[in-house]
């Protein structure tokens, strides 16, 4: 199997957008409101199993809201969560589904949440999905005013097939791996998304197997996409595994992995492809001063963990989460963790059906023990931290990124956030939210000058961060509102933050006013 194999794949993921015929499955990265919701009914044991993996399967979302509707009582913001969920879904199933949207800023956010921003002062996309009941086809394209490369894209088009209980999909599909909901550490939407491929299990039902019964409902994630732009090792192949299960009604738990490989001028032959699966010994690690095997070995590997924990005080319902990422050091021990934890926490505001939310999250990608900084630290020897770790590596030296951009968290590597969010939704679904971020990019200041990295006949590349060459510290204060009009949701934000990326030696603040109107029907 040779570097052709990456183009290939990438023109399956294109083509499956051709496909003739299926109905919109997939619930997809974007929509606030709807993972809000979708949490709302979680806790409230309306919807069973795994629910941090995006898109969500509509079926496992429909099947909760079949539950509503069985005659139990339920509080009015449950009900309005429900009929919320309950358009959508209809939405989804029609034979014939236009989406239009269309955004301008003054200022693109640096900081990108579990919703929709613009990616550009000018940033407009439609597409039309056709439906039955066995593939669903979306084609699409957009426009953004100052890219990179081409004005246009293809990102909103996408086909998915079902078969049985499984969806193979293909397209430019955005994922988002773990609970997080300011970010996540594997796999976001900080980046544009990447043409790929990729199969997912719909219902999350049990495995009526030995052991396999004690996890509880489960779900299989995989994709592989490639990475078609100029970098290194241009269309590199990456590929997203997640498996989640749910033990117990009210956790989550989820077993991530990204693996970087192939590419042009790459080997990319069967040995170095299930090395990279295997990872056992020292099957995805090259022998230390062997130049060849340096250059031979499978590719990039990033592994980790997380768990959620939900739970309803009277009519309040909480959920509790940590995630953490790290690279593949050696035989297969993780070390050099990425860190997250968080809690959302949302409540009836009223009597007539308004929620409110309340969100604190704490992100550190700065690669360190699992344990460091906490009194657990000792069991892995200390304070160990591994500057220029995170989304880098000495092979791929582009690092985890697409279109210069980390496909992990937003803040890129060896940065720290730490953000606190409130929401309102009233009884006319209008969303009003704010934010407050302290953020500090690049802690080491890696990158300004970026560091070298190579060795005794091995080549030598700069490694350094994306997001901000030098260290910065700052807030970013956020408010806006989301207005279901006759035209449309109409989305108003108004963003400030007290310095900005890549200001050495000054402060430059930013004010910012973001724009969009999206229509469905």
């Amino acid at each position: 199997m040779r570097p052709t194999f990456c183009r290939a794949l990438g023109s399956v993921a294109l083509l499956l957008t051709a496909v003739p015929a299926a109905a919109g499955p997939l619930a997809l990265v974007g929509d606030v409101q709807l993972r809000q919701d979708v949490d709302l009914l979680k806790a409230a044991g309306l919807i069973d199993g795994p629910v941090d993996s995006w898109p969500l399967p509509w079926a496992q979302i429909d099947a909760g809201i079949d539950r509503a509707h069985d005659g139990r009582e339920l509080d009015p913001y449950l009900k309005s969560a429900v009929s919320r969920l309950d358009r959508l879904g209809r939405l989804a199933s029609k034979g014939v589904v236009v989406d239009a949207r269309v955004s301008g800023t003054n200022n693109v956010s640096v900081a990108r949440d579990f919703g929709t921003l613009a990616r550009a002062k000018g940033d407009a996309s439609a597409s039309v999905e056709f439906n039955t009941d066995v593939v669903s086809v979306k084609l699409g394209g957009g426009l953004r005013t100052d890219q990179d490369g081409d004005a246009y894209n293809f990102e909103p088009s996408q086909a998915v097939v079902r078969l049985g209980n499984w969806a193979v999909y293909g397209g430019y599909t955005e994922q988002w791996f773990g609970p997080g909901q300011d970010g996540a550490l594997l796999f976001s939407n900080s980046a544009r998304p990447f043409p790929k491929i990729g199969i997912k299990r719909l219902m999350p039902d049990a495995i009526d197997f030995p052991v396999l019964r004690w996890l509880g409902p489960i779900r299989l994630d995989l994709f592989a996409g490639v990475m078609d732009e100029d970098r290194d090792f241009r269309n590199t192949v990456v590929v997203g595994t997640r498996l989640s299960f749910a033990p117990g009604r009210r956790w989550e738990i989820g077993l991530n992995r990204a693996q970087q490989l192939c590419g042009d001028g790459r080997p990319c032959g069967f040995s170095q492809i299930l090395n990279s699966f295997i990872g056992f010994g020292n099957a995805d690690n090259s022998t230390v001063g062997d130049t060849q095997a340096f250059l031979n070995q499978p590719g990039n590997q990033i592994a980790g963990f997380d768990i959620s924990y939900t739970h309803r005080f009277g009519p309040v319902a909480a959920k509790f989460y940590v995630e953490a990422e790290a690279e593949d050091f050696d035989n297969v021990i993780l070390e050099q963790y990425m860190r997250m934890i968080g809690t959302s926490v949302s409540g009836p505001w009223g009597s007539k059906g308004a929620v409110w939310t309340a969100k604190l999250e704490y992100s550190d990608t700065y690669a360190t023990s699992l344990f460091n900084g906490t009194p657990l630290e000792s069991l892995t020897g200390g304070q160990t931290r591994y500057p220029a770790s995170a989304y880098n590596n000495v092979l791929y030296y582009t690092g985890f990124t697409y279109k210069n951009l980390p496909i992990g968290h937003w803040t890129d590597g060896d940065s720290r956030n730490l953000m606190f969010a409130g929401t309102l939704t009233d009884t006319r679904n209008r969303r009003w939210y704010a934010s407050l971020r302290s953020v500090h990019l690049n802690v080491t200041n890696t990158g300004n000058p970026p560091w070298v990295v190579g060795g005794p006949g091995l080549p030598t590349h700069p490694i350094s961060y994306r997001v901000s060459a030098n260290s910065e510290t700052f807030a970013i204060l956020t408010a806006g509102a989301e207005v279901p009009t006759a035209y449309g949701d109409l989305r108003v934000e108004a963003r400030y933050q007290t310095d900005s990326p890549n200001t050495p030696e000054r402060r430059e603040g930013r004010a910012a006013v973001e724009m969009s109107l999206r229509q469905r029907f």
